[in-house]
């Protein structure tokens, strides 16, 4: 029995305008270039699923001297609290969780300890990483989230907590697999029958 393949589900990020990643300023932006990102777009960006997604998230680092925390719908927040942690060699999984398709606005955000303002996609805060010549509109299947929690102060430069985020397939539904399993047992049983009658036959 053939079974339909799964589209693979992307991001897609869209955005009207992006800038440089600030070097040195940006702490990690040695590590950010090494995965070939050069750029950050923020303010008006959107992020959509263009098929329904689970969503793996994974702290990459932090610089800041506040508590930030960053939350995605249906797993725990998470909140670093050191002044300055590098995990981009061994990144600590957040966990992942299952997602819709469409726009991520209102589903992640970024918040601080200090005067920092929630921050969630679209808005000033809340960067999104860019690779080398990425267009808008290109559909991905990892981007990196870069949090700014002080906009006015010198030390803009959103790496005051990176994320990765992967995009996997879905779940398939309980009645999926019991297709799938129904479907395996069916072709089991016609092996069988099959090997039953070549064996007659040879009789």
């Amino acid at each position: 029995m053939a079974l339909p393949a799964a589209a693979n589900a992307s991001a897609v990020i869209t955005f009207t305008s992006s800038l440089p990643i600030p070097v040195p300023a940006n702490d990690f932006s040695t590590q950010l270039g090494t995965l070939g990102l050069d750029r950050y777009t923020t303010t008006g960006a959107m992020i959509s699923l263009n098929a329904n997604a689970v969503l793996r998230f994974e702290f990459l680092g932090s610089e800041s001297g506040f508590n930030d925390t960053f939350t995605a719908a249906g797993l725990p927040a998470f909140t670093e609290f050191t002044s300055f942690i590098n995990n981009f060699g061994s990144p600590t999984n957040l966990g992942a969780a299952a997602f819709s398709a469409g726009s991520l606005a209102g589903l992640l955000t970024f918040t601080s300890s200090g005067p920092g303002a929630v921050s969630g996609v679209g808005s000033d805060g809340f960067g999104i990483f860019l690779s080398r010549g990425q267009v808008s509109g290109a559909a991905v299947s990892t981007f990196y989230l870069g949090y700014d929690d002080q906009l006015n102060n010198i030390d803009d430069n959103h790496d005051d907590m990176i994320i990765r985020v992967s995009v996997l397939p879905p779940v398939p539904e309980p009645a999926t697999w019991m297709t799938m399993l129904l479907g395996f047992a069916a072709v089991g049983v016609g092996m069988r029958r099959r090997k039953r009658a070549l064996v007659r036959q040879a009789a």
